[in-house]
């Protein structure tokens, strides 16, 4: 058997410069398929890209939260995860809220129903509206498998602002604060944009957009490196199964929400053995005492609404909100002078707090202190102009 012989670099560039020249038209052709592959390739996961975050973006809707009374106590974004209503935000969105709606980017409106599944720890509320068919996201991914760097993007309403997308990477998959967890990532959210979504590159919610974290205090506060922060996706699956929290069906803040929906529908007595299997289970919960403390109100019985204002106040002194139903309360049961001092109280808290500074302005006026009123005067029109020309009018009326 003859054997070759050992070729040389020299040989081997010999050799492959012949046979380049004698399959140059074939190699050209395969170079020029390879790259016009690539390039129709890329194009076709960009538009699969781009159908899934359209599909995703209208499943994500603002929601708006109501008081008993209609009145307004927030706002923020959902994320339709079924399409049959079933939605997931976070639970400090809706928290206090007795009616929400949530809106499409389609403009379609849908009401609240019932709530599914709620954990105040994890900051997940899963909530069913009245719709038997709504958009949904393609899939919940999986937050274990996020790495530093991967690309993602999320979706939100920030101050009403329907169909708006962030995009960014994951900073920390798996950041710890306050003793909670959340995935980190760079995409800018604003607020109004808690309870959104945070996808990955294939379309899958990782995680529910919870909030900013601004940085406060040491050499970085006050400038840019704010943080925004998602609550897991898994979190949200586990609370779903109920293995974040087995008793969260049993926890104060379930049956707190369960007494909001029970005053939405002017159920008073109902929303208050609600709130009060909340206390059962922790009597230091202030949200439940300002709530039966409203039904209270509405029943006529305001020595009560006054006791259960004046517990939340003792148990959370820096209060503004119960410091000023505390002085509502007493307006009821005619005790003027410590309707003030907790009118006082809520502003010295809150100097902004219009709803003090009308009221507080009204019953120095009933007190005959019209000098008093007069210094309020300014405040209160920089906050609600209306209310204050209406003060300015009887001031000028009094004179």
């Amino acid at each position: 058997m003859k054997l070759r012989p050992n070729l040389g670099v020299g040989d081997t560039i010999r050799s492959l410069a012949r046979f380049t020249r004698h399959y140059f038209k074939e190699i050209a052709v395969a170079l020029v398929l390879a790259v016009v592959a690539a390039v129709a390739l890329d194009k076709y996961e960009r538009k699969l890209r781009f159908d899934a975050m359209r599909r995703n973006l209208n499943a994500v809707a603002a929601l708006y939260a109501y008081d008993a009374k209609g009145k307004a106590v927030g706002q923020g974004s959902g994320v339709f995860i079924t399409p049959t209503g079933v939605l997931a935000t976070n639970y400090h969105v809706v928290k206090g809220a007795s009616n929400i709606v949530a809106q499409l980017p389609s403009g379609a409106f849908y009401a609240l129903r019932g709530i599914r599944d709620i954990d105040e720890r994890a900051d997940v509320a899963i909530l069913q509206f009245d719709a038997r068919v709504t958009p949904a996201v393609d899939r919940l991914g999986d937050s274990t498998t996020l790495q530093v760097g991967d690309e993602v993007y999320a979706i939100g309403t920030p101050a009403t602002l329907r169909d708006t997308v962030s995009t960014g990477n994951v900073s920390n998959p798996l950041q710890e604060i306050g003793g909670r967890r959340f995935i980190q990532f760079t995409a800018p959210i604003s607020p109004g944009s808690s309870g959104g979504g945070l996808f990955n590159t294939d379309g899958e919610v990782v995680g529910i957009t919870a909030e900013v974290y601004n940085i406060s205090s040491g050499p970085q506060a006050g400038e840019a490196q704010n943080l925004n922060l998602a609550v897991p996706i898994n979190d949200l699956k586990d609370v779903l199964s109920g293995g974040v929290n087995a008793l969260a069906k049993e926890s104060p803040a379930y049956y707190y929400s369960l007494g909001n929906l029970a005053d939405n529908k002017k159920q008073w007595d109902t929303a208050i053995k609600y709130y009060q299997k909340a206390l059962a289970i922790d009597d230091k919960y202030v949200d439940a005492y300002l709530g039966v403390g409203g039904d209270y109100y509405e029943k006529g019985q305001f020595d009560l609404e006054v006791a259960s204002y004046l517990q939340a106040t003792l148990l959370d002194s820096q209060n503004a909100y119960a410091l000023y139903y505390l002085g509502t309360a007493y307006e009821d049961t005619g005790q003027y002078a410590d309707a003030i001092a907790a009118y006082k109280k809520a502003l010295a808290i809150d100097s902004a707090y219009k709803d003090a500074l009308h009221d507080l302005s009204i019953l120095y006026l009933v007190e005959g202190n019209a000098a008093a009123a007069r210094e309020l005067l300014p405040t209160l029109m920089a906050t609600d102009r209306g209310w204050g020309k209406e003060l300015e009018v009887l001031l000028r009326r009094i004179r």
